[in-house]
């Protein structure tokens, strides 16, 4: 579901699933990187609820990402955990399989201490984590938390680093959140297609919304894709005669940044209502 220093969390964002370790050294005086190379970040805020009143969680993820000749590309982000699959518009059945570079490892960097702050939330500290790594292709940390109400919906959130012993240099980025999705529903059209409609009235209009059908929840079985303007059509010949289910409608957020030592950089947003629909 995008770029490159990772802050993370949602129902079809990448998994939180990973071993929780000891936050990393603090870097020494003498400490230098060892790499002049320009790493990728991508910070990853995403909220999920429903069906119906069913309890809010917001999760968040950081990852720094380098490889150790070239830049980072979409194979890499997809082995560090960063998957981005969104088309431009219309509908995709997401891939399970990853497009990976054969021989290409993936380096995770130890940032120091990741924090997150809003307006109106109180501050989330971020855990240092290694990633279930069979393969022996990924090295390093990402930082992920959970929480009952990390930031507040329109705020201005901000995440920090002190610097670790991969990229000394800490830094300070902030970006916006988006709304929640609001007054959310499906209704099945006499053609059979599946009319989504959401309250757009504080949209940004840089932002997406996309559609995942879920069957069985959570497996994503269809993608769609549109502006938000308030109303997204799933059609009826991508349903295969589907008369019910549940559907997550997310609206996606992005800003990109640049920081010391990082070029690109982006946060980005995945703020989700799950809901369900029924011929």
């Amino acid at each position: 579901m995008r770029l490159h220093l990772a802050l993370v969390g949602a129902l079809a964002a990448p998994s939180l699933v990973g071993c929780a370790v000891s936050a990393p050294p603090d870097p020494g005086p003498e400490t230098t990187s060892p790499s002049s190379t320009p790493a990728t970040a991508v910070v990853e805020v995403d909220r999920t609820t429903g069906p119906g009143e069913s309890a809010r969680t917001d999760a968040v993820v950081a990852r720094v990402v380098r490889v150790k000749q070239g830049a980072v590309d979409e194979s890499a982000l997809r082995i560090a955990g960063i998957p981005d699959e969104l088309p431009a518009g219309g509908c995709i059945v997401p891939s399970e399989a990853s497009a990976l570079n054969p021989g290409q490892s993936v380096e995770l960097l130890n940032v120091g201490p990741v924090s997150m702050a809003s307006d109106g939330a109180r501050n989330t500290l971020l855990m240092p984590r290694t990633m279930p790594d069979p393969a022996g292709v990924v090295s390093g940390f990402f930082y992920s938390a959970r929480s009952a109400d990390a930031f507040a919906a329109g705020s201005r959130v901000t995440f920090k680093t002190s610097g670790g012993t991969d990229l000394p240099d800490g830094f300070t980025i902030s970006a916006n959140a988006p709304k929640d999705l609001t007054a959310v529903r499906a209704v099945f059209g006499d053609d059979g297609a599946l009319d989504v409609a959401w309250d757009a009235t504080e949209a940004d209009p840089h932002d997406v919304v996309y559609a995942d059908v879920l069957s069985p929840a959570p497996h994503v079985v269809l993608r769609c894709v549109a502006s938000d303007t308030g109303h997204l059509v799933v059609p009826a010949s991508h349903l295969n005669s589907v008369d019910e289910g549940q559907l997550a409608v997310h609206r996606l957020h992005r800003e990109s940044f640049r920081a010391k030592g990082i070029d690109p950089g982006e946060v980005r947003f995945d703020v989700a209502k799950v809901i369900t629909f029924r011929r």
